[in-house]
C-alpha cells in the first residue's frame, strides 16, 4: 500500500469511529446514578485501557495483556460510554494528543501512553508496565 491509500484508510476509520461513537451515545440507555462510577481525573497509579467493540487492534492488545499479565489491575473502558469518553478525553488532554488523529486502543499508564497496537507497542507496554507490577 502506498502512503496515500494508508492515509485515506485512516481517515475513513476515524470517520467511522466518530460516527459510531455519536450514534452509540444517542442509543445508550441511562443507568441509575448509583450504578455509575464517573471519574474526572486519571489516577497516576492506574492503567487505563480505552477500547471500542469491533476494534481489531483493541482485541489484539487486550489478548496480549491478559495473556502476559493476567494479574494486572487495569481498567477496561469502552469509549462509547459517556463517562468513559470523558476520561478518554482527560488522557488526550494530559498527553496533549492531536484530536484529529485519535484512536483506540489507547493506554494511559502514569507518565506514558500508547495509542494503537503493534509489536513495537507491545514492547513499549512491557517496559511501561514494570512500575505497575
Amino acid at each position: 500500500m502506498n502512503k496515500g491509500s494508508l492515509t485515506t484508510m485512516f481517515l475513513q476509520f476515524f470517520r467511522v469511529f466518530i460516527l459510531s461513537f455519536a450514534l452509540s451515545l444517542s442509543a445508550c440507555a441511562e443507568k441509575n446514578e448509583q450504578d455509575q462510577v464517573v471519574l474526572h481525573e486519571l489516577d497516576a497509579h492506574q492503567i487505563y485501557f480505552f477500547y471500542q467493540h469491533g476494534c481489531t487492534h483493541c482485541h489484539h492488545a487486550a489478548a496480549y495483556v491478559k495473556g502476559k499479565y493476567p494479574y494486572l489491575d487495569m481498567r477496561y473502558l469502552d469509549v462509547r460510554q459517556k463517562q468513559n469518553y470523558q476520561l478518554f478525553m482527560a488522557c488526550v488532554k494530559k498527553f496533549n494528543l492531536n484530536q484529529n488523529s485519535l484512536g483506540t486502543p489507547l493506554f494511559c499508564m502514569g507518565d506514558h501512553y500508547i495509542m494503537g497496537w503493534s509489536e513495537r507497542d507491545a514492547k513499549k507496554f512491557d517496559m511501561y508496565v514494570q512500575k505497575f507490577k
